[in-house]
């Protein structure tokens, strides 16, 4: 099923709708010291319903920042321009999320859905890339903003 894209003024696409579902579970994980770790989520009532859960979280994530606020990851950049920080300016955490739908048989044999997940703290992700690739962006092997090449 192809996703739906809203177009705005000027027949331009929107942004994703901001989600701040799963705000507080990234809250609760962060709190618990629990990053870089794998945590399974209670059990999910079906298939679409740990699909929504998955997406919720990528969503969720992508506009988290522990500051509290809410264009803060849309407003400052992780990796720094110029003279320019990165981050945000009040020394907020952001978060990005990788998540999978699991399945787990129980004792009765029935199959039950779940969501596997792992949230990881950007400017250490960051900053890992740049030790691992270099600080020029265009040696790294993803970057968002890069200019895809015509094959």
């Amino acid at each position: 099923m192809a996703k739906v894209i809203a177009i705005g003024p000027g027949g331009k696409a929107q942004a994703p709708e901001r989600s701040d579902h799963f705000g507080g579970v990234i809250d609760a994980v962060r709190a618990a010291g629990m990053l870089d770790q794998l945590v399974l989520s209670p059990r999910c009532r079906s298939r679409e319903h740990a699909e929504e859960t998955k997406s919720g979280l990528y969503r969720s994530a992508r506009y988290y920042c522990s500051c509290g606020g809410r264009h803060c990851a849309r407003t400052h950049k992780n990796i720094p321009e110029g003279s320019k920080p990165a981050g945000c300016p009040d020394g907020g955490q952001r978060i990005s999320a990788r998540a999978d739908v699991v399945t787990v048989t129980g004792d009765d044999g029935v199959t039950h859905y779940h969501v596997q997940f792992r949230l990881y703290d950007k400017a250490e992700a960051v900053r890992a890339v740049v030790q691992k690739y270099g600080p020029d962006p265009e040696k790294w092997p993803y970057l968002a903003k890069r200019k895809r090449s015509e094959a």
